[in-house]
């Protein structure tokens, strides 16, 4: 049956590639054409799973044999039609289409949904080096073949693909990196920059200056020059109105807020602030001693899908926490404050070591960059955490599959618009891509 089946799909193949080419043949050698006086009829398809660009054959009758007049869709994805004998649909899985998937065909103004069974869609990751090179002593700019880093600490993407680098010696930097102009560019050198965020539109970016109220902001406007900022303190009127003022010592990391465009980050003392983008006008957040995790430095990102909540990570303490800016409450996330280790499972027994940047991706799901257990570890919105890609407690630099990748201290990692995940490999002087598919 097996064989059977193997070969219908190898003589479709054929068909679907072949015959349509021979114009002046029979014209039923090319296959059943549409009736509309016909119902459309989905009967299999197969495979029953796949990744991105899987090929799936549906088998059913009346699809016609033009390809542009059938449509195939994965949920709500359209999925490129490659041909069809009237019998048999060849089609190309979409991209993350969802992790069970309905298939309907629509044939003119005929729509059929597949109710019996479910396409499950696997996801497939691999992990390969955009720039950088391993052992790099010093930055360099150029081509992405060409670049070489030393120790790349954070990042973040910006709306057009674009990357920016936190730089950490020889020399502290600011760097661009586009991969589709095949280019590494230096914005910026002198002060160390921490983790770096775009604005709630995903233009502008901006990085904190280690320590004090400077931050620097680069406008592509402006074409990405530098501009030194500060956060401003409220005035003796706006105290009296109720506005905190805050005392920033050291600061690591900023993001943008999607409620109100507000720019937060938080200082080593353990205070949270928070300012206006175009006014810099900031304010302290959430009270006197809001925050319990005094004196250590920490990472912040928030949930586009939760926008009142920022995760917060804290690298010296080993946990990830959440700040609700509606409510002000401030909890435990993930991880057990104080102890450092490598534990997947339920997020409140599981184990990190100096857990650093964070982000979300596409399912709501918090991405850690794990640096003293080097590897990426994922927080699923149902509370369980995994290994992603990377062995616990293992340093290495290999790319490829999830089995077999190795960081060495990762610190930054952001996610882009398509959902790719971007990691500053900080001991490795690289930056490494985990395409998800």
């Amino acid at each position: 049956m097996k064989i059977f089946k193997q070969m219908s799909i190898a003589c479709f193949v054929t068909l679907v590639f072949i015959l349509p080419a021979c114009e002046n043949e029979n014209d039923s050698y090319l296959g059943i054409p549409y009736d509309p006086s016909k119902p459309v009829r989905v009967d299999s398809f197969e495979p029953d799973s796949g990744g991105m660009a899987t090929k799936v054959f549906i088998q059913g009758s009346n699809f016609g044999t033009d390809p542009t007049k059938i449509k195939v869709y994965f949920n709500d994805l359209r999925a490129p039609v490659v041909g069809s004998d009237g019998n048999h649909i060849y089609a190309i899985t979409p991209r993350q289409p969802g992790r069970e998937c309905i298939i309907s065909v629509v044939v003119n103004n005929d729509s059929v949904v597949v109710t019996d069974k479910v396409y499950l869609y696997r996801t497939m990751v691999t992990v390969t080096t955009i720039a950088g090179k391993k052992g790099g002593t010093e930055l360099k700019t150029g081509s992405l073949s060409e670049a070489t880093f030393q120790y790349p600490s954070t990042l973040c993407v910006d709306a057009e693909g674009n990357i920016f680098l936190s730089h950490w010696r020889t020399p502290y930097a600011f760097v661009l990196i586009n991969q589709e102009k095949d280019i590494v560019q230096e914005l910026f050198r002198g002060d160390p920059l921490g983790a770096p965020t775009a604005d709630a539109n995903g233009k502008v970016i901006m990085a904190p200056a280690d320590g004090g109220d400077g931050y620097y902001s680069f406008d592509p406007d402006a074409q990405w020059a530098p501009k030194s900022r500060l956060i401003l303190h409220p005035s003796y009127e706006s105290i009296a109105e109720g506005i905190v003022d805050f005392k920033i010592n050291y600061k690591h990391g900023m993001s943008a807020c999607p409620l109100d465009g507000y720019i937060y980050t938080r200082s080593v003392n353990g205070q949270l602030v928070r300012f206006n983008p175009l006014t810099r006008m900031g304010e302290r957040v959430g009270g006197v001693n809001m925050l319990t995790e005094v004196d250590t430095d920490a990472f912040l990102s928030f949930d586009p899908f939760n926008p009142n909540i920022l995760y917060i990570s804290y690298p010296s303490r080993h946990v990830i926490y959440t700040y609700d800016v509606i409510t002000n409450e401030h909890v435990l996330f993930a991880g057990t404050r104080g102890l450092s280790g490598w534990k997947d499972g339920e997020r409140l027994h599981a184990e990190f070591h100096t857990p650093s940047q964070v982000c979300v991706d596409q399912d709501g799901s918090v991405m850690v960059a794990d640096r003293g257990n080097h590897c990426i570890r994922r927080i699923s919105a149902d509370g369980m955490v995994s290994t992603v890609i990377g062995k616990g407690g293992i340093a290495g630099y290999v790319d490829g599959n999830p089995e077999d990748a190795l960081f060495n201290s990762p610190r930054g990692v952001a996610i882009d618009k398509d959902y790719n995940i971007y990691v500053a490999d900080y001991e490795n002087n690289v930056v490494r891509k985990l395409a998800i598919e």
